[in-house]
């Protein structure tokens, strides 16, 4: 559309003034100047763009009017101001709109942000790293959530999915993460969070929801303990492979736990020096193309693991979203953690 910038009304004007004076006929070439001054609204223009097509579809008249019936130039004259008129009334009011869109999106990301922050980039030596595409068009959070607080028991970090679609999860996904937050400070065990969760979880939803839930410790000897409530299990890299990790039984989602008789098994794991851990929701680990196939992700973590984390996840964000192109979608999250070495910690 910048075609219809700067010289290409003046072109028009030029073209349709060489046919009529050639043809002897510029009478018939008059009627064209309001529609020459009404290019601009083809496009994004600006104002000098709406009052420059307008300049030059009036020197067309002057050019195409020299020897022409009166009333034609008169008609050409006042088709060009009027329409030249309501184009710059309109240019103006789309400058004033897109002004008040681009404030508010502004507002809704700092509003977001507050709402359902993302983690910091390093926790008591934990490195971090999140990202997160909404099924939501324009949307920067949902219904998965993530934390990372340093308590007295180590570093401890969380990754959600609260069940339903949409932006009608946001206040329910911000309520469950203030609750972890408190509960992560207080309660010793990951078991004793978990099962306070899934009372709070229970009170929030009306017994017609669910959280999935993936809580984590980083203790400072090197060790991560982790606690699955129906959550899909990280993804371990080491020497530049990537498996799900072995050995973590999952419980019921928050909400759910009733009907286990509360039970919450953990797995313990010592990361090798170097090793990442992947933790992602549903919206990746069950995402499928439009012909219904699974996203691979262990395959395409591998394949990227020659880069640095942060190269990894960004290279992952578009991979995915490419794969999902046309299949349903979901809000998806991935959060890259790299605990400190036990030498480190020591």
């Amino acid at each position: 559309m910048r075609l219809i910038r700067g010289t290409f009304p003046l072109a028009v004007v030029a073209v349709c003034a060489l046919l009529g004076r050639s043809l002897h006929l510029p009478q018939l070439f008059l009627p064209l100047m309001p529609a020459v001054a009404a290019l601009p609204a083809m496009g994004r223009s600006g104002g000098r763009d709406v009052l420059g097509a307008g300049a030059a579809a009036l020197g067309g008249v002057a050019l195409l009017g020299w020897g022409a019936r009166p009333v034609n130039v008169v008609a050409a004259l006042a088709g060009v101001l009027t329409v030249t008129a309501l184009i710059r009334a309109a240019a103006r009011r789309s400058r004033r709109q897109e002004s008040k869109l681009a404030r508010l999106g502004r507002l809704a990301q700092v509003t977001q942000a507050a709402v359902l922050p993302r983690p910091p980039e390093s926790v008591g030596g934990v490195r971090l790293d999140a990202r997160y595409l909404a099924a939501t068009p324009g949307a920067t959070v949902g219904g998965d959530i993530c934390g990372a607080e340093r308590t007295p028991f180590g570093v401890r970090l969380l990754i959600g999915d609260v069940s339903g679609k949409g932006l009608d999860v946001v206040g329910t996904a911000a309520e469950t993460l203030h609750i972890w937050r408190e509960l992560a400070h207080h309660e010793s065990s990951l078991a004793g969070i978990a099962l306070r969760m899934d009372t709070a979880v229970t009170r929030i939803h009306h017994h017609d929801g669910f959280v999935t839930a993936l809580l984590i410790n980083v203790y400072d000897d090197g060790r991560v303990e982790l606690l699955s409530c129906g959550h899909p299990p990280p993804l371990l890299v080491r020497g530049g492979r990537a498996s799900w990790l072995a050995g973590l039984d999952a419980t019921a989602p928050l909400g759910l736990m009733r009907m286990v008789q509360d039970r919450c098994p953990t797995a313990v794991v010592r990361p090798a020096p170097d090793d990442w851990l992947l933790l992602c929701t549903d919206g990746v680990a069950e995402c499928r193309n439009g012909a219904g196939e699974f996203y691979p992700l262990a395959e395409r973590l591998t394949a990227f693991c020659g880069h640095e984390p942060t190269v990894v996840l960004d290279a992952l964000e578009v991979d995915l979203d490419r794969y999902r192109d046309g299949g349903s979608r979901d809000d998806a999250m991935m959060l890259l953690i790299r605990p400190p070495s036990r030498q480190h910690s020591s």
